[in-house]
């Protein structure tokens, strides 16, 4: 539905990824889109139908670690982000812009009785071969919104994310 990414259809430049290096291209930005729009499915009951990650170590962490903070790939005509209703309700997502930041929010008809988080577990950074990989098992957790009994815990990335920073920002108590 976005079309070719070019000047002509209203895209600007921004960051990238080609060949494994972050670098200015045009359309960067539309990652960040569809990672916001996947942010809102994982704490949604929607079900996810076809995702693609590129790496989860675009940026060295600042502060509290997020899972998940990027990494959903999209590109024109090959590289999709899919999602299904499978619920008795209609949702809506809204997107717009305010103070330069991304602003997405995801309405339903009714309330959901669930809460859902995302629980990253045994995070770390390896060495293979002189290349550090952010390494992480990263899990949709849903919860009874009442009483918060964990009623399912499902898999959503087996991360291995090649770093895309400077290797000596890894924090070396991370780093086994």
């Amino acid at each position: 539905l976005v079309g070719k990414v070019n000047k002509k259809n209203g895209y600007k430049e921004g960051r990238v990824i080609i060949n494994n290096k972050v670098e200015a291209g045009m359309g960067g930005g539309l990652c960040n889109l569809a990672n916001t729009i996947n942010l809102l499915i994982l704490h949604s009951p929607l079900k996810i139908t076809e995702v693609h990650f590129h790496s989860d170590a675009l940026a060295s962490d600042i502060g509290k670690r997020v899972p998940l903070a990027n990494g959903t790939s999209v590109a024109y005509n090959y590289v999709d982000y899919r999602f299904k209703n499978t619920t008795d309700q209609s949702f809506q997502i809204t997107l717009n812009c305010e103070n330069q930041e991304l602003v997405a929010i995801l309405n339903s008809e009714s309330p959901i009785p669930y809460k859902y988080k995302i629980v990253e577990e045994n995070h770390r950074f390896v060495e293979e071969n002189g290349i550090y990989y952010r390494k992480s098992k990263i899990y949709r957790v849903t919860e009874d919104k009442e009483t918060s009994i964990e009623l399912n815990k499902e898999l959503v990335l087996d991360n291995k994310s090649e770093v895309m920073f400077d290797y000596d920002l890894i924090p070396k108590t991370q780093n086994k």
